[in-house]
């Protein structure tokens, strides 16, 4: 039986980078680059921040990176959590699963050491702009995933048609 892939995402700190003294200062490079590697490798990613538990903050967000839906590209699902019981506690173990987070308290790092699962935590500093691509190299190991071939558009997808200016040749003035 094949397990379900999925990959869980924090917010702030992750996608969402900051300085020293605590101010957002960029989004993390290679965000694209995960979602088409998510969608590739069929790895269903979740938002797992507080900001999902704010529905409309995240929805937002997905809005702000996908004006419209782009099939080319996974979209992560807002993921709902108590916080009082942890993020940990929506966590599919029974899945191959892994997590990128800027920080778990002492609670959830015994939920993942309850289920033999620390290894698929990837741990950054939340001042890393390049980290979404060291996950990209994380996940692949974790999950045993060949190397992309091809990061083409899928072969159904709008993106593959040529755009109808793309082909006209404009001439200097």
């Amino acid at each position: 039986m094949i397990r379900s892939r999925k990959m869980y995402l924090d917010i702030d700190g992750v996608l969402v980078v900051w300085d020293a003294a605590g101010n957002c200062i960029e989004l993390s490079r290679g965000f694209g680059r995960l979602m088409r590697f998510c969608q590739l490798h069929t790895i269903q990613p979740y938002w797992l921040s507080m900001w999902a538990l704010q529905p409309e903050t995240t929805l937002g967000l997905n809005c702000l990176l996908w004006p419209k839906v782009c099939p080319t590209m996974a979209q992560p699902i807002p993921l709902s959590f108590d916080p009082a019981r942890g993020k940990s506690s929506v966590i599919d173990f029974a899945s191959d699963f892994v997590w990128i987070e800027d920080g778990l308290g002492a609670e959830d790092l015994a939920v993942l050491a309850a289920h033999g699962a620390e290894d698929r935590y990837f741990a950054t500093d939340g001042l890393d702009a390049g980290c979404l691509l060291k996950f990209i190299e994380f996940t692949k190991r974790k999950l045993g995933l060949p190397e992309v071939e091809s990061w083409g558009p899928a072969w159904d997808s709008p993106f593959t048609r040529p755009r109808p200016r793309a082909t006209a040749r404009i001439s200097p003035t």
